[in-house]
């Protein structure tokens, strides 16, 4: 967001909800694929492709609830990889931003066919992303993984995404 610029919440929640998907995409691009499909210690819960695949589930979901058509894609939980994973859930953010932004525009307090008000669904599916970024993380640290401090702070909004 640029210094200076006057308030405009609408335009603030997009670029906001726009930051997120990017923050998801980053961290699913600095994983080892060494570490993609590797099941979590004890051998019980999700892998971490397997959680990328249910959030991207989550955001299909809800941009065809709301029209989007053919609607980003799905993956599969088994065999994505970490580009495929990049690629959905860039279409999904495209789509769910596209479809907020309409809503917003048109001073609308429902995306029509999504089950909440706009800011509220905004917001969900930023926290649904942001929970599973958090179980992400630990996931791979568990396995061995450790992230760069830059990978870090670019995470935590606090050094510019590539």
């Amino acid at each position: 967001m640029a210094r200076g610029r006057s308030l405009d919440v609408e335009h603030e929640l997009l670029e906001e909800f726009t930051h997120s998907g990017l923050v998801s995409e980053y961290l699913v691009s600095v994983l080892p694929d060494a570490i993609w499909r590797t099941p979590p210690p004890g051998g019980h819960g999700r892998t971490i492709a397997a959680i990328v695949a249910h959030m991207q589930s989550v955001r299909r979901t809800f941009a065809r609830m709301g029209g989007a058509r053919p609607g980003p894609p799905s993956l599969d939980r088994t065999r994505v990889t970490r580009a495929q994973a990049q690629r959905a859930l860039a279409r999904s953010t495209k789509d769910l931003a596209g479809l907020f932004e309409a809503a917003l525009a048109a001073r609308q307090a429902r995306v029509k066919g999504m089950p909440r008000r706009a800011v509220n669904m905004l917001m969900y599916l930023v926290q649904h992303d942001a929970h599973h970024r958090g179980q992400i993380c630990w996931l791979a640290r568990e396995l061995g993984h450790e992230f760069r401090a830059e990978d870090i702070t670019r995470l935590w909004g606090w050094k510019a995404l590539p």
